[in-house]
C-alpha cells in the first residue's frame, strides 16, 4: 500500500511538473508575441505580432489605442481633447482587435467612447512613410477597422509602410451646426468630426516614431466621405503641416455651405429630438442629455446625406442637394477647397495631394445589370425629360445630353451623365481652382477601369481592389488577372506616392495632365486632356456642371 502510495505521489509530482511547464511555455510564447514601444505622450503601448499568409513575414498589431478622451456629457459635441500620458511607463494594452464603432447615424449602433485608432508597422526601428486611412461612408457610418475596407496586416506589409486607422465622430455628433451648439469664444461652430481626424493626426506626430514611422512624411487617404474629409483637411489652417501629402479618392468635390447655413439645414432636428424649449441654453442642454444613440434613423433624430449624390441634380429639390455635413466655418474648415488658393495658411514645404474619380460613380453595381433602371432609350427620356428641364431652359437639351454618350446603353448613359454632372466635371474644376494655391501640388487620377464582375467602375471600386476585393458584408466576387493586375498597379501607386509625392514621370501636376487608369495592358496612360474634357465643357456651356456633389 506505501509503495502504491509513493508511486502515486511521484506521478502527481510529474503531472504537475508537466502542467506548470505547459503554462510557462504558453506564457512565454505568448509573451513572446508581444510587441512593446515606449512613446511620447502614449505610454508604453503593449500590441501583438502577426504572421502573414506566407508564414513568414510578420507584422506588429497595436490595436484602439485611445487618442483623445470620451467626447460624453458636456464635452459631447465639443472639440476633442486629447489623451495624454505623462508617466512614460504606464501600460498601454493594445493587443485585443475587437470591433469598436462611433454612433452610426443609421442604426444608433455604437459608442460615444470610440475615439482610437490602430497602427500597424513591420519594423518599429525603422522610420517608414506612413498612412493614414480615413473611413467612408457619407460621414455618417463606418468605423476605422472595417473589415476589407481599411489597413490590414496584409496590406501594411505590400505598401510598407506604417499604417494607421482612426475612428471620428459621425452625423449629428460629429458634424452638428446649430447655434445652440456654437461657442464664439472656443472656436466652436461646425466639424468636430474633423477635429477629431486633426487630433488623431497630432497623435501621430507625437508617437509614431516609436512605432517605426517618419512623422515628417504622412499621407492622408480617404474614399468617398473620407476623401471629402480629406479635402475638408487640406483646407484647415488647424490641419496645417501635420501631414505631407494626400489621396482623395471619390470627394464631394464642393463644400458650398457656411455653418450659419448649416444651422438653417439642421433645425428640423431639435424638433425630432424634442429639444424645444424656449431658451438656448434649454435647447442646448436637452441636445446634450438624450441618448446619443438618438442621433440615427433608428433614434429619429437622423441627418439627410449622400443620396443627391448618386441622383440627378435636383431630382430631391433643394432640401435633396443639401446633403451637407462638412461646414466651411469661422475655425476648421476656413475655406472651401475650390477657393484653396484664398486661404490665409500655406504649408512649409509643398504637399502634394491626388483628386481622383470613378468613370461610373452612380453605378449600383449590387442590383445592376440584374436589375436595370432602364432597358430602352424611351425609358431614359421618360424618366430625363421632366429633371432636365428643371434646371435647363436650353432648347432640346435631352437630346444633347444624350448624344454626349453614343453607342451606350440606357443604363449606362444615365451612369455616365450623373457621374460627370456630380463628380468627374465639377472635380475637375475644384482642382484646377486647388492647383493655384501655393505649396500645393494638385494630382487628377480617373479611374475608367471596369472590373471584370462590373459593368462600369462603382463607387469605391478602387479602394475596394485596393484592400483586396473582400469588403465588410460583400461577398467577394470572382476576379480574373485583370483585377489583381489592376489592385497590384493602384497598390503600387499608393506605395510610391506616400514616398516619392509622385507616381510617374509622365503624371505631372493637374492641369497640365491626368493620369487615366485603363482596360489597357498598361493600366495607366498619362495625357494631357482632363478627364471627359469635352463633355465637360458641353454640359457648361448647358449650364449642367453647377450641381457638383457635395459633402458624400
Amino acid at each position: 500500500m506505501k509503495k502504491n502510495c509513493k508511486i502515486l505521489s511521484v506521478v502527481l509530482v510529474f503531472l504537475v511538473a508537466v502542467s506548470i511547464a505547459i503554462i510557462l511555455l504558453i506564457l512565454l510564447l505568448y509573451k513572446n508575441n508581444d510587441i512593446v514601444v515606449r512613446t511620447t505622450s502614449a505610454g508604453k503601448v503593449i500590441g501583438k505580432t502577426v504572421t502573414l499568409n506566407d508564414g513568414n513575414t510578420k507584422i506588429h498589431e497595436f490595436h484602439n489605442i485611445r487618442y483623445a478622451e470620451p467626447p460624453t456629457g458636456e464635452s459631447r459635441f465639443r472639440p476633442p481633447v486629447r489623451h495624454m500620458i505623462s508617466d512614460p511607463g504606464q501600460e498601454v494594452k493594445a493587443k485585443d482587435d475587437i470591433a469598436i464603432t462611433c454612433i452610426q447615424a443609421d442604426s444608433g449602433e455604437g459608442t460615444e467612447d470610440c475615439l482610437v485608432l490602430t497602427v500597424r508597422s513591420s519594423d518599429v526601428t525603422e522610420s517608414k512613410p506612413v498612412l493614414v486611412w480615413i473611413h467612408g461612408g457619407g460621414l455618417m457610418s463606418g468605423y476605422g477597422e472595417a473589415v476589407g475596407y481599411s489597413f490590414d496586416s496584409e496590406i501594411t506589409h505590400k505598401v510598407d509602410a506604417v499604417t494607421v486607422n482612426i475612428n471620428y465622430r459621425l452625423g449629428f455628433l460629429g458634424f452638428s451646426s446649430v447655434e445652440e451648439l456654437w461657442d464664439e469664444e472656443a472656436g466652436v461652430y461646425a466639424n468636430n468630426g474633423i477635429r477629431d481626424m486633426i487630433a488623431a493626426l497630432d497623435w501621430i506626430q507625437d508617437n509614431i516614431a516609436a512605432f517605426g514611422g517618419d512623422p515628417g512624411s504622412v499621407t492622408l487617404i480617404g474614399e468617398s466621405g473620407g476623401a471629402t474629409a480629406v479635402l475638408a483637411l487640406v483646407s484647415s489652417p488647424l490641419a496645417n503641416n501635420k501631414f505631407h501629402a494626400a489621396i482623395a479618392q471619390s470627394p464631394a468635390p464642393e463644400m458650398r455651405f457656411t455653418h450659419e447655413q448649416g444651422n438653417d439645414f439642421q433645425r428640423e432636428l431639435l424638433d425630432r429630438a424634442g429639444c424645444t424649449q424656449e431658451d438656448l441654453a434649454g435647447r442646448k442642454q436637452c441636445l446634450l442629455d438624450i441618448p446619443a444613440n438618438k442621433f440615427s434613423g433608428k433614434g429619429g433624430v437622423n441627418m439627410t446625406s449622400g443620396g443627391a449624390y448618386f441622383e440627378f441634380p435636383m431630382s430631391g429639390g433643394e432640401r435633396g442637394e443639401y446633403v451637407g455635413l462638412i461646414m466651411v466655418d469661422p475655425t476648421v474648415v476656413t475655406v472651401s477647397p475650390r477657393d484653396l488658393k484664398e486661404a490665409d495658411f500655406t504649408p512649409t514645404s509643398p504637399i502634394s495631394i491626388i483628386v481622383s474619380n470613378t468613370a461610373a460613380e452612380t453605378y449600383n453595381v449590387w442590383l445592376w445589370p440584374f436589375v436595370p433602371p432602364f432597358n430602352t432609350e424611351d425609358q431614359l427620356k421618360a424618366k430625363l425629360e421632366p429633371l432636365i428641364e428643371e434646371i435647363s431652359n436650353v432648347e432640346n437639351v435631352m437630346d444633347t445630353v444624350i448624344a454626349l454618350y453614343p453607342d451606350q446603353d440606357p443604363t449606362m448613359i444615365w451612369t455616365h451623365m450623373t457621374t460627370d454632372m456630380r463628380a468627374t466635371c465639377p472635380s475637375n474644376d475644384v482642382a484646377e481652382g486647388m492647383s493655384a494655391a501655393t505649396n500645393r501640388d494638385i494630382y487628377r487620377l480617373y479611374v475608367s477601369h471596369s472590373p471584370s464582375f462590373a459593368l462600369a467602375p462603382f463607387h469605391a471600386y478602387d479602394s475596394y481592389a485596393f484592400f483586396g476585393y473582400e469588403s465588410d458584408g460583400i461577398e467577394p466576387p470572382t476576379i480574373t488577372n485583370m483585377d489583381i493586375k489592376f489592385q497590384s498597379h493602384y497598390i503600387e501607386m499608393v506605395k510610391r506616392f506616400s514616398r516619392d509625392k509622385k507616381f510617374d514621370d509622365k503624371w505631372t501636376t493637374y492641369p497640365g495632365a491626368t493620369m487615366m487608369y485603363e482596360n489597357s495592358d498598361t493600366i495607366s496612360n498619362a495625357g494631357a486632356a482632363k478627364p471627359q474634357e469635352a463633355v465637360c465643357e458641353k454640359l457648361a456651356e448647358l449650364d449642367l456642371v453647377k450641381y457638383g456633389s457635395q459633402n458624400k
